[in-house]
């Protein structure tokens, strides 16, 4: 952190200016533009958010330039693709997070995409006075950039350790699913697609027999996950590992850590729920919603928001039950096309990433999925990421929509679609 302060030294909040931010839709990215925002909105200064692709060509950054000239911009998770120059206006954008081929611009980036919460928060501190929330978000967004389970190094970890210090975030371990402390335990696993359980997602006569196996006391049958005691979390364990398959146990059940100023009935108490309330709001194109959450809105966005995020995991459920019934796919040695008409265009990434975890198609190449309004491409492996795959589709002409870390949706001409599809089963195979 104490290279980010140096850095910071040169980059000032202006309140008397106008600040646009654009930031990507990477969890993390969101929540390091909630922290910047935070900070502007204490010192009463004038400013817009707007989300961007994690990839934007300097050609459109110039273009944004040019429409908000007199604005400080600053970039959030975003790379930037081209080498020429990028256009002043009153000043030049600032990158935070995020890589640029433009030396130009390499002077004018704050740290990295593994960095950028403890980036925001260190400019934020720099400008104005902050409060435990905001490193609340600081740490919130370090932990969700790659993997809970992965150890932080650098600033991240200085983050982690100075909200420990703080007494915001405690360590546990545990189940890691959505709604663990606000669900009854039987709808936790039944609307579960984080991961999803094959047999107990969407069957509610499996969970039933699974708690009852379990022996869990009739009283705490409508409680949440979090009121199990040692021994009944154990049982149920037991008889968890017994119906699932080995490879999704370490998606359930794992290091997780808590946020000590939530409310227990809170989804966002864990670090697991905001994740997996993050990438759904990214997968829904909700992110205004999920940045009032992150903004502070306790009350009516948040149950906005989790209205909207049980209303799609039905729906993701009930499109996966479909296709295991009766799956009409076109298979070739590189991708899977599957005709999925009447399903919405917004559960489709997810509908994607579990019939490629679950076996439903080769779950070694790309998944397409095509409801006639949407023709969406899903890949198997989280080591390709999103970036990797726009870098390769923008410096071919083609502008795609970034719906999840691992899936893109393509509007245009059938050649449009049938070149993305090639460019990314060839970095699939490739290893990403």
């Amino acid at each position: 952190m104490k290279s980010l302060e140096k850095d910071c030294k040169s980059i000032t909040l202006d309140d008397r200016t106008h600040t646009l931010i654009v930031t990507s839709p990477y969890p993390a990215a969101t929540l390091a533009t909630a922290i910047l925002s935070r900070a502007l909105m204490r010192s009463s200064g004038r400013f817009q958010i707007t989300f961007g692709q994690p990839v934007m060509s300097i050609d459109a950054l110039n273009e944004l330039r040019t429409k908000y000239e007199t604005s400080a911009v600053f970039m959030i998770g975003i790379d930037t693709l081209g080498s020429k120059r990028v256009k002043k206006g009153r000043s030049y954008p600032i990158l935070i997070g995020g890589t640029s081929e433009s030396e130009q611009l390499a002077s004018f980036t704050l740290g990295t995409d593994s960095t950028m919460p403890s980036a925001a928060y260190v400019l934020a501190k720099s400008h104005v006075e902050l409060d435990p929330y905001d490193l609340q978000l600081a740490a919130a967004g370090t932990l969700v950039q790659d993997s809970i389970n992965e150890s932080k190094k650098g600033a991240g970890m200085d983050i982690i350790k100075l909200a420990e210090k703080e007494g915001l975030i405690e360590e546990r371990k545990g189940f890691r699913l959505f709604g663990i402390g606000m669900l009854p335990l039987d709808e936790a696993f039944l609307y579960s697609t984080h991961p999803y359980l094959h047999t107990l997602s969407g069957n509610q006569k499996a969970c039933d027999e699974l708690l009852n196996k379990s022996e869990i006391p009739v009283p705490k049958l409508r409680s949440p996950l979090s009121s199990l005691s040692s021994s009944e979390a154990q049982r149920l364990t037991s008889q968890l590992i017994t119906r699932l398959d080995p490879e999704v146990i370490p998606q359930l059940l794992g290091k997780d850590y808590i946020f000590t100023q939530e409310r227990e009935t809170c989804p966002l108490r864990y670090a697991s729920g905001i994740e997996i309330t993050a990438t759904t709001a990214w997968v829904r194109r909700e992110l205004g919603a999920s940045m009032s959450v992150w903004l502070g809105d306790r009350g009516r966005a948040l149950r906005s928001l989790i209205d909207s995020h049980m209303s799609h995991h039905k729906d993701v459920i009930s499109a996966i039950q479909r296709l295991d019934l009766g799956l009409v796919s076109e298979s070739t040695p590189s991708a899977t096309i599957v005709k999925i008409l009447g399903s919405k265009t917004e559960i489709l990434p997810d509908v994607g990433r579990i019939a490629l975890s679950n076996r439903l198609v080769g779950s070694d190449r790309p998944v397409v999925l095509d409801n006639e309004e949407s023709y969406t491409i899903i890949w198997p492996s989280a080591g390709l990421s999103i970036k990797q795959v726009l870098h390769s589709l923008l410096g071919n002409g083609i502008l795609p929509v970034a719906t999840s870390p691992q899936s893109i949706t393509i509007a245009g001409p059938s050649e449009m679609k049938e070149t993305s599809l090639q460019i990314v089963t060839a970095l699939t195979a490739a290893g990403g």
